[in-house]
């Protein structure tokens, strides 16, 4: 799917859509490149997360990578993202937000808990689009992600500080929610290197944990319409991340 009108339509309809090859070989090899050197750069611990299997530490996810790469900002800045955003909202920002790398190694890859993208972003009118891009294969059995289709027509639920870091909030799951997801279909995600699914800030999302012999690297970044970021919410949100954070040292 390439035309930017179905695009837009498919999202609006189902809140996420796959579009193939959104990267060429020629691009993700660039980009593995560079994610090479952003593990061995040094990063703000709140950016750089690992996993301790035995004595080993094993990377387990890098936030905020355009702060450390010019090229991956250029990237970000130059994506078909934007033209898509701008027609879905009617305007698009400059600012970037939430870049990120999920390595999701074989066999202890962590899951993510279920989630909408603005219990983070926290933005007035959830104006904002994700672009997640496969850099290994990604299917069901190592650790895909998951929609519920069309779930964006929910509205945002409470989240709570839960999960691993760096994907740190989930939805605080009462009887209420449980009653209304119940009635859009779950769909699992299989995607190719360089294919990528785009979402939108309120469809409801998650991933299960890798316990198969295949790595799962991903990549993403998202851009906002001109949406404002509500302050009070954002107050909140950091309150109860610190909190988190503070529970994990």
């Amino acid at each position: 799917m390439n035309d930017i009108d179905q695009i837009v339509d498919k999202l609006k309809k189902d809140n996420f859509v796959i579009i193939k090859n959104f990267f060429d070989r020629n691009v993700l090899s660039k980009i593995k490149t560079e994610i090479k050197i952003l593990k061995e750069t040094e990063m703000h611990k709140r950016d750089k997360h690992y996993i301790k299997v035995k004595d080993k530490l094993i990377l387990s996810s890098m936030h905020n990578i355009h702060l450390y790469s010019a090229y991956y900002k250029n990237l970000i800045l130059d994506s078909k993202l934007r033209e898509i955003v701008k027609l879905r909202y009617g305007s698009t920002s400059q600012r970037i937000f939430n870049s990120s790398l999920f390595a999701k190694p074989k066999n202890v890859g962590l899951s993510t808990k279920i989630h909408q993208d603005n219990a983070f972003f926290n933005l007035n009118n959830a104006e904002a689009l994700t672009c997640w891009v496969a850099i290994d294969k990604s299917d069901k059995d190592n650790g895909g992600l998951f929609y519920y289709k069309g779930s964006s027509k929910l509205g945002l639920f409470n989240h709570i500080p839960e999960g691993n870091l760096g994907a740190s909030m989930t939805i605080k799951k009462t009887e209420k929610f449980k009653n209304a997801i119940k009635k859009f279909k779950k769909i699992f995600i299989d995607v190719c290197p360089g294919d990528c699914v785009i979402h939108d800030a309120l469809v409801v999302h998650g991933s299960k944990s890798n316990i198969s012999y295949k790595n799962r690297r991903a990549f993403n970044f998202s851009i906002a319409s001109k949406d404002k970021i509500n302050n009070k919410k954002l107050k909140l949100y950091k309150n109860k991340l610190k909190k988190f954070l503070d529970n994990n040292k």
